[in-house]
């Protein structure tokens, strides 16, 4: 195999409901994704002996607690292939944010090993694959918009954000998933999207719409868990945001703005404070 390279794309999630519980426990849900301009890089080259991984972050784990890495396990394991690779991971998504960072490695790593070995997956393997290793990580296999249905791993196309600026806040704490998960049974849901609502609105192109019927049902919990959410919210309208919300189980919470200029100047208002900011675009 030659060495592979490819951009992993950060997700945000434009609305998220949960819809009810399975018996295996996992909770079905209803989400709309959008692949961002935010992303990592992942490069796969030739190894010995197996699989190993390098991050640019220290505290990212090495070996099979990676998901990227179980990515490679998983692929040598259903193809039969005697292979090595080194994967490096250039990280740029924010860890715990609820931007898929995880699963879009895992998933650029299916795709880079698929193509770097000749193609022995079809498409549907690889979605079969990739769901083994995550609810997200099917979503990750594609680009674009996806209404997304069961634990996530139901996909249909969606029509896609219009161009627009995208301000994405990452607090310096993170959210437990599960934890997260654990508490939403606690009481009637609250903020739960109209979902049609926001596909007609992506439909007809309208921005304002779109950021109007932005919706997470996990974010009222996460609120009452770290009051700082509301706040950062709050601020992203404040600073003329056309709609705001937590992404996925958090803790990040992104805003939409006419372009990019417009968010890069929100963006100052938040400099001062024990957060990360990322400017970003859809990509579809």
């Amino acid at each position: 195999m030659k060495v592979q390279r490819q951009k992993a794309l950060a997700k945000i999630n434009l609305t998220l409901d949960i819809v009810g519980k399975r018996e295996d426990g996992y909770h079905e849900l209803e989400t709309i994704m959008h692949t961002v301009s935010l992303h990592d890089k992942v490069t796969l080259l030739p190894g010995e002996g197996g699989v190993g991984l390098w991050c640019n972050l220290p505290y990212v784990p090495r070996d099979s607690r990676n998901i990227a890495y179980k990515a490679a396990l998983a692929f040598f394991q259903e193809t039969g292939k005697k292979g090595a690779v080194h994967i490096k991971l250039q990280k740029h998504i924010p860890v715990g944010a609820g931007m898929a960072g995880g699963s879009t490695d895992a998933a650029a790593v299916l795709r880079l090993l698929n193509r770097g070995y000749g193609y022995p997956l079809t498409k549907k393997k690889l979605q079969e694959l990739a769901l083994t290793l995550g609810a997200d990580v099917p979503f990750c296999l594609e680009t674009g918009c996806r209404l997304a249905r069961g634990i996530g791993e139901k996909l249909t196309p969606a029509p896609h954000l219009p161009p627009c600026g995208i301000l994405v806040i990452k607090p310096r704490y993170s959210i437990s998933t599960k934890s997260l998960f654990q508490k939403m049974g606690a009481g009637p849901l609250q903020q739960r999207p109209d979902t049609q609502a926001m596909l007609r609105a992506l439909e007809e192109g309208d921005l304002e719409k779109i950021g109007a019927n932005l919706r997470n049902v996990m974010e009222p919990v996460a609120c009452a868990l770290h009051p700082q959410e509301q706040e950062l919210r709050e601020k992203l309208l404040a600073e003329k945001a056309l709609g705001a919300r937590m992404t996925g189980s958090g803790s990040a919470l992104y805003g939409l703005f006419e372009n990019t200029q417009q968010a890069e100047k929100a963006a100052e208002a938040f400099q001062k404070l024990p957060v990360e900011t990322f400017v970003c675009t859809p990509v579809f």
